[in-house]
């Protein structure tokens, strides 16, 4: 009996931490029925080799719902949503690229290894503790070691309990977490396969009116996208980050207004939050919000025009520049980008500060200096900055004079400077405050650019491409990201007040009424002779 308390005890634990991922610490229960249900049959069973055989099976089971809760807990943490096994699986290589990259091979080698040493303790508990309940010879007064009558009760019990938990009907602080995890990856599949048929479906649907269509009002205009990594609307509503931002939202403002631009500020619901940024660079350029990467393996499937179609057909040379991006990539080639700019391409002499491979001033400078100033007609173009990408350090000093720049061997003197990432992030309010202080950086570096180099024949853009991870904002805040419009001829901005766009930085909620897909449709509304893309 001692030693079935035991293991109930012990398997309750593990089942009740599966929990943990969907409320963010423990859970309101005390009682995993299948932990019931499981002791009360292995004290059923005779010991064997049907016994011992199932006990291992029990183990394996268990072994992959932590994995999938660890899993589901990363995702939440790091995407602000659960875990989508049929959406999620094709992530595996950028998670682990990602993690390599903010903490090198060497500590992710370590950690995976601690990991799975932890993970195996867990099958190989729960097997033997399992297999020990199995009935052996009984005592020395001829009686079973566990009393069939409380074997086959607790066996009962259980099955009845995870039965009603499966239906929602269980006592209160009683649950069935493994079968709960099992279902919800269910029917989250079952919606994921469903989703990425209407998403296909309205990709044809949309195939006609997708075709490149020129924009007469922005002819011979410069239209620039600077894309602020992991700046959303919590930078300038969270008091955690506010006092940090607002106060650079107001100096860029004034910067701007003295260099004689005009700005407009308005929020967008961008298709992702914490990661995957690609979707979202995906959902401004074609008019429809790409949310999973099953989305954009659909979206790429065939050819389709997007802004990047309706820009060259006004007369624009098209470039993306992708810092980030170090390895062969055919998704960028399918937009049609007349230039795309990598890693590889920048002619860039500075260190990398861990994931990030080079300072967003330095992306700004060479941006101007090789890709605009060198263009014989307009330009549209796409920056994906990265400053404010994790691991947030180290935090670089904005240089006052940007010929100083170069080829970036300038920023060899904040080599090595700042926490490591492993020391700083075992201090998540730490985590925070440089969180706040990368996306500052990145703010003050974009909107320096935009004070030197917007004029009247300029149409300025500068968004984030997402929230940043639930770490950093909580599990139920807005996916809206703040989108400043700039300038040197107020009348470029009005179509975006009429979509109720206010005056100045400061953005006018945290809840956005559009999304990232709104914004093809809008400049065809604003500047082209065609109607909207429907999406």
């Amino acid at each position: 009996m001692t030693r079935l308390l035991l293991t109930l005890v012990a398997l309750n634990a593990v089942l009740l931490a599966l929990e943990i991922p969907r409320h963010a610490g423990l859970g309101p229960y005390g009682l995993a029925w299948e932990a019931v249900l499981l002791v009360g049959l292995f004290a059923l069973l005779p010991a064997g080799r049907l016994a011992r055989s199932l006990a291992w099976l029990i183990g394996a089971v268990l072994l992959a719902l932590v994995v999938l809760a660890l899993f589901d807990a990363l995702t939440r943490a790091s995407l602000t949503r659960p875990l989508n096994v049929v959406q999620d699986w094709v992530l595996l290589d950028a998670v682990y690229r990602l993690v390599t990259g903010n903490l090198g091979a060497f500590t992710t080698g370590l950690l995976g290894l601690v990991l799975a040493v932890g993970l195996v303790t867990v099958v190989w508990g729960a097997s033997r503790g399992l297999h020990a309940l199995a009935r052996t010879a009984p005592d020395h007064r001829g009686h079973p070691r566990v009393p069939s009558f409380v074997a086959l009760g607790l066996l009962l019990v259980g099955l009845a309990g995870t039965l009603a938990a499966m239906r929602g009907v269980a006592p209160p602080a009683t649950a069935a977490p493994g079968f709960g995890l099992v279902q919800q990856q269910v029917m989250a599949g079952q919606a994921a396969i469903a989703e990425n048929r209407r998403f296909r479906t309205q990709l044809e649907a949309t195939r006609e009116q997708a075709q490149g269509r020129p924009f007469p009002g922005l002819d011979g205009i410069d239209v620039i996208l600077g894309l602020v990594e992991s700046y959303g609307v919590s930078t300038v509503f969270d008091e955690r980050y506010a006092p940090v931002i607002v106060p650079v939202l107001d100096q860029v403002g004034d910067d701007l207004e003295a260099a004689g631009l005009h700005v407009v500020t308005g929020v967008l619901e961008a298709p992702i939050a914490g990661g995957q940024s690609w979707l979202a660079h995906a959902s401004l350029l074609s008019g429809l919000q790409v949310r999973y990467a099953g989305h954009y393996d659909a979206l790429q499937a065939e050819p389709r025009d997007t802004l990047v179609q309706d820009f060259q057909a006004t007369g624009h040379r098209t470039a993306m520049l992708a810092p980030a991006i170090q390895l062969d990539w055919p998704e960028g080639r399918w937009f049609g980008w007349d230039r795309i700019v990598d890693k590889h391409d920048f002619d860039y002499a500075g260190p990398p500060f861990f994931w990030v491979t080079m300072p967003d001033q330095y992306t700004w400078s060479f941006f101007e200096e090789q890709v605009r100033a060198s263009s014989d007609a307009p330009i549209f173009a796409m920056l994906a900055l990265v400053s404010s990408h994790a691991p947030w350090t180290p935090i670089l000093p904005v240089m006052e004079d940007w010929d100083t720049i170069g080829d970036g061997g300038v920023f060899h003197e904040w080599a090595g400077k700042g926490p490591p990432p492993e020391r700083l992030w075992r201090d998540f309010d730490r985590v925070r405050e440089y969180y706040a202080e990368s996306v500052r950086y990145s703010l003050e570096v974009t909107g320096a650019y935009a004070a030197r180099h917007v004029d009247d024949q300029t149409l300025f853009f500068m968004l984030g491409d997402h929230q940043p991870a639930a770490l950093v904002t909580g599990q139920d805040t807005s996916w809206a990201v703040p989108v400043h419009v700039i300038s040197g001829d107020p009348a470029l901005l009005e179509p975006f007040l009429e979509r109720g766009f206010v005056p100045g930085m400061q953005p006018p909620g945290e809840h956005a009424d559009y999304g990232f897909d709104a914004l093809r449709g809008w400049m065809r509304d604003a500047f082209g002779a065609s109607s909207n893309v429907d999406g």
